[in-house]
């Protein structure tokens, strides 16, 4: 087996710019030795700044690159089908961004391909890694705060001025509130039940000049009768949190989704209100989901979360958006 996984990244995005190459560098069993740009000088200065051996001109060049094992895609929502498939079908292992495309249907495409042409796929919600996230889950499996009833969860920054050069508000590259912060909202909730909601209720600000939702607020409803409330925007001031509603107390991550390197809190509180915080160090996410995707990878075992949980997660999703350009409730037919 070999020791390190070799990486190579599909655009220069920020997110791989400022957080995901630095990860990987900064990984145990990882490297990203290419990278490639349509903006060759963009791409050779974006390479220089991270320590990149190698610079494509063209995804097809870096996807046909014999010394790249594994793809990471933080292109536009609307470019990870396309290039997801093509990853697959030069036989590379694929990270994908959240989410994992622009709807259910690409998002299954995707899974197919990968499927068929037998490489690993994971989305990459880089969350769910952190120290924190991993003991709420255990908490819960403890049965730590009773018989789980609601989750709240939201996810919000703003976005000043509200520029059309921002891809997230581009209608044709998959913009809008819902699909880029939302759907931690969404995958926290079905973190916390393991289930997977059967109704959805939203309500949206839709904004017309440029054609996508820059704030949403919803309700999923999953079996038992229980609800995640989930609500996202583009306008209001940062927060990305969410809280665990119990039978016997409740449970809350303040800072969920970006803490970045700062230490974090869990809160706990009993039927009768009182609280104790544990704390959690410090720690970089989108290292520990690299590393424990290259581990798989490396291994020739199943990546940490499946690729079908992102189809899941894409479902609940375009039920929101479908209830909320409604303003009406919309059923989400159960996966065979």
């Amino acid at each position: 087996m070999a020791e390190r996984l070799r990486w190579g990244v599909l655009g220069a995005a920020r997110v791989a710019r400022r957080r995901v190459i630095p990860a990987i560098q900064a990984s145990a069993n990882g490297a990203v030795v290419a990278l490639a740009s349509r903006d060759l000088d963009k791409g050779r200065a974006v390479a220089a700044e991270v320590g990149i051996g190698r610079v494509h001109g063209s995804y097809e060049a870096l996807l046909a690159d014999p010394g790249v094992d594994a793809i990471y895609n933080p292109l536009p929502n609307a470019l990870h089908a396309e290039w997801t498939v093509r990853a697959a079908e030069a036989g590379k292992a694929v990270l994908c961004e959240k989410p994992l495309a622009q709807d259910a249907d690409a998002a299954a495409h995707m899974v197919e391909a990968c499927v068929r042409h037998g490489v690993p796929l994971m989305e990459a919600f880089m969350y769910r890694f952190h120290p924190q996230n991993v003991r709420v889950r255990a908490l819960l499996a403890q049965g730590a705060i009773g018989h789980v009833d609601q989750v709240r969860a939201g996810f919000c920054f703003r976005m000043d001025p509200l520029d059309p050069a921002n891809v997230r508000l581009q209608r044709a590259l998959a913009g809008g509130a819902l699909l880029d912060v939302g759907s931690y909202a969404v995958n926290a909730s079905r973190m916390v039940f393991g289930e997977e909601p059967r109704r959805a209720t939203a309500w949206r600000d839709f904004d017309e000049r440029f054609g996508v939702d820059v704030a949403l607020a919803g309700v999923l409803e999953y079996p038992g009768r229980r609800f995640a409330t989930v609500d996202c925007s583009f306008k209001a001031g940062y927060s990305g949190w969410y809280m665990v509603l119990g039978s016997d107390g409740t449970i809350e991550v303040p800072r969920a989704f970006t803490p970045q390197l700062d230490d974090t809190v869990v809160v706990i509180a009993d039927a009768q209100g009182h609280r104790r915080a544990e704390r959690f160090a410090g720690v970089d996410q989108y290292r520990l989901m690299a590393e424990s995707f290259a581990a798989a990878v490396l291994a020739g075992e199943p990546v940490p979360y499946a690729p079908d949980d992102a189809v899941r997660n894409m479902r609940a999703i375009d039920a929101l958006a479908r209830a909320a350009a409604r303003n009406c409730g919309e059923d989400i037919t159960p996966m065979s």
